[in-house]
């Protein structure tokens, strides 16, 4: 008789991550789930902000439309983990809901890349072609970025403080 397990884990070893990842500095992010990926995110940047003395808070409710505010800017933030083909891609970005400026925190095996934008830049299709997540609804949208499209983290607080300066 087949064993149920077993065959399974047969399959699911088929499906391995990318080489790339094992063994990396950041490759345990892969283990997570896709809601937990974005959780890690917002509290890395929760936590980069209180390293750079970034003034940030959390919303008060679960159904915020925005998921960190920072400098008095609220932001979405969108994390994406590079994918096979060297590129991120950051989904379910929402046109209505309520924040300003749009951070999207990309993990490669061994670096943390980021870009920010304001709400309307991104609308505009300054921050990119955005791709419609559904083809019957125009309601989430992906974008699709280049590591060399995303700037190293290093350079977080001067490109926040830069936009809140900007939308102030």
């Amino acid at each position: 008789m087949v064993d149920p397990i077993e065959l399974l884990k047969s399959v699911i070893a088929t499906y391995a991550n990318n080489p790339k990842w094992v063994g990396a500095p950041l490759g345990d992010i892969k283990i997570l789930s896709n809601t937990h990926v974005g959780d890690a995110g917002q509290d890395f940047i929760k936590e980069w902000c209180q390293v750079h003395n970034l003034v940030c808070e959390s919303p008060e409710s679960s159904q915020s439309p925005w998921d960190i505010q920072i400098e008095s800017i609220t932001f979405e933030i969108k994390t994406a983990t590079e994918d096979v083909n060297g590129n991120f891609q950051f989904n379910h970005i929402r046109h209505h809901r309520d924040y300003q400026a749009l951070i999207c925190l990309g993990i490669s095996p061994d670096m943390i890349l980021f870009d920010v934008w304001r709400k309307g830049d991104v609308w505009e299709g300054k921050a990119g072609h955005l791709v419609s997540m559904d083809k019957d609804s125009s309601a989430t949208f992906k974008l699709t970025k280049k590591p060399a499209e995303l700037l190293p983290i290093s350079e977080f607080s001067d490109k926040i403080r830069n936009l809140v300066i900007t939308l102030t």
